[in-house]
């Protein structure tokens, strides 16, 4: 991963990647844009949610058992994703 300093001028931060191996630097970067090219970096894949549909897909499964077991998975994933 790419290393950067923080350069701060007037008060406001900067970030420069700074490459070690050639003794340079990249281009100015605000935090903004920073982070956001980090997000890029580092996510895979995004997953968007929607609870509505969830739990009208829920409501359609017949079986009352395969019911509650996916209800119960879906609340430890409520909790597990709180801590």
């Amino acid at each position: 991963m790419a290393k950067y300093h923080r350069i701060i001028i007037d008060g406001v931060p900067y970030y420069r990647e700074y490459s070690y191996g050639l003794d340079g630097y990249g281009e100015m970067l605000s935090e903004d844009e920073l982070v956001q090219m980090l997000l890029e970096e580092v996510i895979d894949e995004e997953i968007e949610i929607n609870e509505r549909e969830i739990e009208a897909a829920l409501r359609r499964i017949a079986d009352r058992d395969d019911r509650n077991l996916l209800q119960s998975y879906i609340r430890y994933l409520e909790r597990i994703s709180r801590e």
